[in-house]
């Protein structure tokens, strides 16, 4: 090693040396004055912070995240994020260039991480001294954003851990690659698209509606109660069930499961089943290389009788959704 490199780790050595003891002291007198060095809290051993983006001006949510559960709520009374046991100095959460983004994929040791567009994103050393308090925990984000927001995206990529999104009616694009976990939707529609990707998990969407949906998973079940101008779901090693909430006869089929059945309705069908009708604009595709196929029409479920009463057959139906035009079927 030449003289000068030598000479630059030791001035690096020691500022390392002369910030953690700066650190330290600083952090004593903040405890003693009852001041707040941080923007999380440390409870029993795990970590909690917030993000208020209700000032901002957002039209896309993009989440990017490791190990981590995900939840993101659309139509909430608030517009906050909420963090449990993310390191301190490792995650990024801020609105740039109109988008939320949320990541804890930072490496400290690329300076592109830390500083981006002339931000410097490096926290400082107190965060290193602080998380040495904290213990292991499932690390888990969640989102609430109010209909305030016109959200154009949602895109969620997540390494391991299960993904649960409640959408609302708008004119959204929802994309989600998942490594290994599961997918849960609930009350989407969308004029636009609804795709995921999953490593190993299920999947199961449920009143979801979109101009084009696809699911892929390489290991896992598809469980969808959907509709849709084309429908797509496939698995390698699982099984595929689609209750359509549209009219069956005004689709195509091209379902495909080699090992295993397809059944259609209450029909059984070849281990390849197609139909194609020229005049009809709308597809339901399908492949299990390794499971079953189900493809029938959604039936509500009846509410229960009330106490008392034996005249209560009420149907339960979903939200009003009045305020967008729903894919023809």
């Amino acid at each position: 090693m030449k003289p000068v490199s030598i000479i630059f780790l030791i001035i690096s050595v020691i500022l390392v040396i002369v910030g953690l003891l700066t650190c330290s002291v600083a952090m004593l007198q903040a405890k003693r004055q009852n001041i707040d060095l941080y923007d999380t809290k440390i409870e029993n051993g795990q970590s909690e912070a917030e993000y208020d983006f209700s000032n901002d001006t957002i039209g896309k949510l993009q989440i990017d995240v490791g190990d981590c559960d995900v939840n993101i709520i659309c139509g909430a009374e608030e517009n906050k994020v909420y963090m449990k046991n993310f390191s301190s100095a490792g995650y990024i959460c801020e609105v740039d260039n109109r988008a939320l983004v949320i990541e804890d994929t930072v490496n400290l040791l690329n300076i592109t991480d830390i500083i981006e567009n002339g931000k410097i994103r490096f926290k400082g050393f107190r965060y290193f001294l602080r998380d040495r308090k904290l213990t292991a925990g499932t690390k888990s984000l969640t989102v609430y954003v109010s209909e305030k927001f016109d959200l154009k995206v949602i895109d969620v990529n997540v390494k391991n851990g299960n993904v649960n999104i409640a959408g609302y009616v708008n004119n959204t694009d929802y994309n989600v690659t998942i490594g290994n976990g599961n997918l849960t939707a609930s009350d989407i529609l969308t004029e636009s698209t609804v795709t995921a990707n999953v490593g190993k998990g299920y999947v199961n969407l449920q009143h979801v509606t979109g101009k084009t949906l696809a699911v892929t998973v390489e290991e896992g079940n598809i469980n969808a109660v959907v509709s849709g101008k084309e429908i797509t779901a496939d698995t390698k090693k699982g099984n595929v069930v689609i209750e359509c909430e549209g009219d069956l006869s005004k689709y195509n089929f091209n379902l495909k499961a080699p090992a295993a059945t397809i059944t259609l309705e209450e029909l059984v069908k070849a281990a390849n089943y197609i139909a194609n009708d020229a005049q009809l604009s709308n597809f339901i595709n399908s492949t299990a290389s390794m499971g079953t196929i189900t493809v029938k029409t959604y039936v509500p479920q009846i509410a229960p009788l009330n106490p008392g009463t034996s005249t209560d057959t009420t149907e339960v139906t979903p939200a009003d959704t009045s305020a967008i035009t729903t894919p023809a079927v």
